[in-house]
């Protein structure tokens, strides 16, 4: 995990980056970047290829006790998402969907799922969190599926998604150099900043 500090005056906000790309200098990481100038509080960066998370085995622990019996450090995840106020997926689109180390990530929040429709439990509670997406991609592929996807991820995250940022020609146009994707993606980091100030 990554985590930058820096607080302002005026806001105080927590924000979790899920990055679902493996390219530590790529496109999704410029857009990541670009929107880390502009949130304000403290930001952490999870990055899905290189972060010791494993997929959801189906063991069914869950159904039984609380939370996940695999020690890795989603464990660490499954506390932020009770402190953080946002949380933005960003990931390329593959086979027009989202890469699939985000969705063996997406997988681990099953013990969420289990808590509210399964067990049917009043005591659980998960934060209500704001989010956002990013996605990126050379322009071969359709990015609905991917979009649908993530907005599943948002639900189980309790997480109200306020918006998406695109950069869908990669192959011609670099993410860094896509000047409509970087204005949006600071669009969104102060919509983000905004929101927590109005509370």
């Amino acid at each position: 995990m990554i985590k930058i500090n820096f607080i302002e005056d005026e806001v105080y906000m927590k924000t979790l980056i899920i990055n679902g790309s493996p390219r530590k200098n790529g496109d999704t990481m410029a857009l990541i970047n670009e929107m880390r100038k502009y949130l304000k509080g403290e930001v952490e960066v999870i990055d899905a290829y290189y972060a010791n998370i494993s997929p959801c085995i189906d063991c069914r622990y869950c159904w039984n006790n609380d939370g996940c019996t695999i020690n890795d450090e989603m464990q660490g995840v499954y506390k932020l998402l009770n402190e953080v106020d946002n949380v933005i997926l960003a990931s390329p689109i593959y086979f027009s969907q989202l890469t699939g180390k985000v969705l063996s990530f997406a997988s681990r929040l099953q013990c969420f799922f289990v808590a509210r429709c399964i067990k049917k439990d009043i005591n659980f509670q998960l934060k209500k969190k704001m989010g956002a997406l990013i996605i990126t991609g050379g322009g071969d592929g359709n990015p609905e599926l991917g979009i649908r996807g993530a907005n599943i991820i948002f639900k189980q995250m309790n997480t109200e998604s306020i918006g998406t940022v695109q950069s869908l020609h990669t192959n011609n146009i670099a993410a860094k150099e896509d000047k409509q994707a970087l204005k949006n993606v600071r669009e969104l980091a102060l919509r983000l900043n905004e929101l927590k100030t109005k509370e």
